[in-house]
């Protein structure tokens, strides 16, 4: 695969790599290796795309008691990896996620065809508590995705649609009852993706309070009136808000897309 770097990246302005971004916050002392751990899978997918950033709190979070069966972190990560690079990039990827700091989740069945060294399964791995799960899953023809996956409650998908149309200033590339996709950046090689995916009745998406989806935004100020929830500044240029679900979202006001 060739990798591309960001000077040969497109500068029209819709074509933004750094659209969508994800902030993890560490506890003390962490904040490396958390960092590190992310650098290493994503250096096999496009090692110049820094969509992850990671910083510490000043003191370590107090542990949670372990939710309930029927909740689900509400914030995901998955890489469709291209078959055609071959079991090497595939099977690098799930050996890290198999090391520390790296943690086991769950695993999901999932149907299709699969190549005879992936398993026919889909096993989800986090980095620490209240951070996004992680999986990998196989592409058969096409580019390789980088996908942001919210999981929305039942009762507000269709809100939570609207509104990160507003923010993204995108329209719904594609859309079922209970999944939807926004197409966040596209070169030659890779898709970096938004997905809306709506959890069964009595299913609940958890917020991660170690972890924020970051946008940039242009015309802030008519965004805000739109918006469900206050804003409140956080730091110069950076705004912070909730979706309907209650999901922490850090707003970047900016007029230029790469500053």
């Amino acid at each position: 695969m060739r990798f591309i770097s960001l000077g040969e990246l497109s500068v029209d302005d819709i074509q933004d790599p750094f659209l969508v971004s994800i902030h993890i916050i560490a506890d003390p002392s962490e904040s490396r290796c958390l960092q590190g751990a992310i650098d290493r899978v994503l250096a096999w997918i496009h090692p110049d795309l820094q969509l992850f950033r990671v910083s510490e709190r000043r003191t370590s979070k107090k542990k949670k008691l372990k939710q309930s069966f029927t909740s689900q972190p509400a914030l995901a990560i998955i890489l469709f990896l291209q078959e055609e690079y071959g079991e090497d990039q595939i099977l690098h990827v799930h050996k890290c996620f198999q090391k520390p700091p790296w943690q086991f989740h769950h695993t999901e069945r999932v149907h299709g065809k699969f190549l005879p060294y992936m398993p026919c399964n889909q096993d989800f791995f986090t980095l620490a508590c209240g951070t996004p799960l992680w999986a990998i899953r196989q592409v058969h023809y096409g580019k390789e995705i980088i996908r942001f996956t919210i999981y929305c409650s039942y009762e507000n998908f269709t809100d939570m649609m609207k509104m990160y149309e507003l923010i993204l200033k995108k329209s719904v590339w594609k859309k079922k009852a209970d999944f939807c996709v926004f197409p966040i950046y596209s070169n030659m090689d890779i898709d970096i993706e938004l997905s809306l995916k709506r959890l069964l009745k009595g299913q609940t998406p958890v917020p991660l309070d170690s972890s924020l989806l970051e946008f940039r935004v242009k015309d802030f100020g008519q965004l805000v009136p739109l918006l469900p929830n206050q804003c409140s500044p956080i730091s110069e240029g950076r705004w912070q808000t909730e979706d309907h679900d209650g999901n922490k979202i850090l707003l970047q006001v900016s007029m230029d897309p790469f500053t």
